[in-house]
């Protein structure tokens, strides 16, 4: 490290700083019909995460999705209410600098574009938490570290449950500066107030959990699910600021 860099960290720093290049990637390539290593810079062994990836040429082919938590070889689809699927030729692991490929057309076909992105686990990042469904009102706990901004769920178990998202947005939905809609990722339907998750303004997300009502596409009794946490969301503390405007 270079004296200027130290200088910029400040005096007696004791850990590197943490850039976004180190948390997200935005990885395209181009097939080959060869099992390989995609390298995008991201620590997807030590640290854990979530890789997306789409064939660009074929508007048919699916969006996979593989993470950390369920392991490789373990896809689920974002355009799709299919439970999770099983492939040994898709996305085949995770390394310290990205992720391995197999040979399969989907993801890999020879001189085909593809598009891949990867969101690696970060406290005021991303998180991914894999929780059972009970089939009553129930939080659920997670690492991120700070109010959710994005929360996607997908039961895995079994087909035929939509992904159920929960976003904080500008809306028409809940309390004012502090709005929450339902979406859902595979349907092109605007966001509406009818939500599987709790009751805004009342059971919002928090710095360490969000809360599910007894549906089956979040909480259906013996159910497995997935979900993706995302940074975002609108901090509750009473000294948070991003810019503030005094007189």
């Amino acid at each position: 490290m270079t004296p200027i860099q130290q200088l910029m960290l400040g005096a007696g720093s004791k850990k590197d700083p943490v850039y976004i290049d180190d948390l997200f990637s935005t990885y395209v390539y181009t097939g080959n019909d060869t099992a390989r290593t995609i390298s995008n810079g991201l620590n997807l062994t030590t640290e854990g995460g979530l890789v997306w990836v789409k064939d660009r040429d074929n508007s048919s082919r699916d969006n996979f999705l593989t993470d950390t938590e369920t392991g490789a070889n373990k896809q689920l689809y974002s355009n799709g209410n299919d439970a999770q699927a099983s492939s040994t030729n898709l996305i085949t692991g995770f390394t310290s600098s990205g992720f391995t490929l197999g040979t399969d057309f989907k993801v890999n076909n020879n001189a085909t574009k593809f598009a891949s992105w990867s969101f690696r686990k970060a406290k005021g990042f991303f998180d991914i938490v894999t929780y059972s469904g009970t089939g009553s009102k129930r939080t659920v706990s997670h690492s991120l570290g700070c109010k959710p901004g994005m929360i996607m769920i997908k039961r895995t178990d079994q087909a035929g449950d939509n992904w159920d998202v929960w976003v904080e947005a500008a809306g028409p939905y809940g309390g004012s500066g502090d709005d929450w809609s339902h979406l859902v990722l595979n349907s092109n339907n605007w966001a509406t107030s009818t939500s599987r998750f709790g009751i805004a303004g009342t059971d919002d997300p928090t710095s360490t959990t969000f809360t599910v009502k007894d549906q089956s596409g979040v909480n259906a009794s013996g159910g497995e699910y997935i979900a993706y946490i995302f940074a975002g969301g609108e901090s509750d503390a009473a000294t948070a600021r991003s810019v503030d405007f005094d007189g």
